[in-house]
């Protein structure tokens, strides 16, 4: 098959995406080799780490098969401004996360990655985080405790 009839059928953007989560997946098992797995009963500190990187695995060979048989789909390029704001956003959150808690930390993460989608508004943004928030709240902070303070630690609230 010549590169021209390959890429009649070959959808680019989501072949370079089913091998991007490939890679994060086979580097994820090799960083990971020396933790113990341990099993579903006895988990070890691999074990949920294995078992992301597995599921990565999964979800890349699936999209690397649709991206076969779905069609030509010309690659632009990539949106580096938005790949910017979302790794950007998850870097302040995990940098901040200590310092700030985990409102004030989840008020950058969701207010910066917002902004990676062009259509979205202030005020989109502003509900989008308000819910999000509180969610967190509800769910980490009340439901299952976590360790985590969720205002920032040098108002001495917890």
């Amino acid at each position: 098959m010549s590169e021209n009839q390959l890429t009649r059928y070959l959808n680019i953007r989501d072949f370079i995406f089913g091998l991007l989560l490939l890679g994060i997946a086979i580097g994820g098992f090799y960083v990971n080799q020396g933790y113990e797995a341990g099993t579903a009963s006895r988990m070890g500190p691999g074990y949920m780490p294995k078992l992301v990187f597995a599921l990565i695995a999964c979800f890349g060979i699936g999209i690397l098969i649709s991206a076969l048989r779905s069609g030509k789909d010309p690659f632009d390029g990539f949106a580096w401004r938005e790949l910017g704001l979302i790794l950007g956003a998850l870097t302040a959150f995990g940098t901040f996360l200590d310092k700030l808690g985990l409102g004030l930390s989840l008020i950058i993460l969701i207010m910066m990655s917002s902004f990676a989608d062009r259509s979205q508004t202030l005020k989109g943004a502003l509900a989008l985080t308000a819910v999000l928030v509180c969610l967190c709240w509800v769910i980490f902070i009340l439901g299952l405790k976590i360790g985590i303070p969720f205002l920032p630690p040098i108002l001495g609230f917890s």
